[in-house]
This record gives structure tokens, C-alpha cells and sequence, in this order.
């Protein structure tokens, strides 16, 4: 483990999914973190789930971090 933080998470709805990707993304995380992450990471898990997620983007807007993830699916580490 790199890094343990709190963060509110919330799906990608399908109307903001086809804004961003121009597709319905199915499995595709919002987490908004008060600081960004600064360590070097290859997957993230929730809750001590067993699914992976990939960074897909990052925004800093004025107030907090928001992460885009997205499930991994299909590859191994």
C-alpha cells in the first residue's frame, strides 16, 4: 500500500459520462480528496474491495482534488 486517504466518492452518472467520454462508462468513480495525492500509484481500491480502479483524469479546481477512476478490467499487478 502507497497511500491510505478518505475521499467522498460518487458515481459518474450517464449524462455527465457522455460529457466527458462521449459514451455511457459504465463502473467510473468520482473521488474528491481536500489534498492531491502526491506518491506514484498504479491502482486504487475502495473500501477494501477487491476491484481496482484506474486513473482516468484529474481536475484541481479552487477548493479540493477530483479524481476520475475507472474499473480495471482485465489486467493484473
Amino acid at each position: 500500500m502507497v497511500a491510505d486517504r478518505m475521499a467522498d466518492i460518487t458515481d459518474v452518472g450517464t449524462t455527465r459520462s457522455v460529457q466527458l467520454f462521449g459514451s455511457i462508462v459504465q463502473g467510473v468513480r468520482e473521488l474528491r480528496l481536500v489534498e492531491p495525492v502526491d506518491s506514484v500509484w498504479a491502482y486504487l481500491t475502495i473500501d477494501d474491495q477487491p476491484t481496482k480502479y484506474r486513473m482516468r483524469t484529474t481536475t484541481t479546481p479552487l477548493k479540493n482534488v477530483s479524481l476520475l477512476v475507472g474499473e480495471d478490467v482485465g489486467k493484473n499487478d
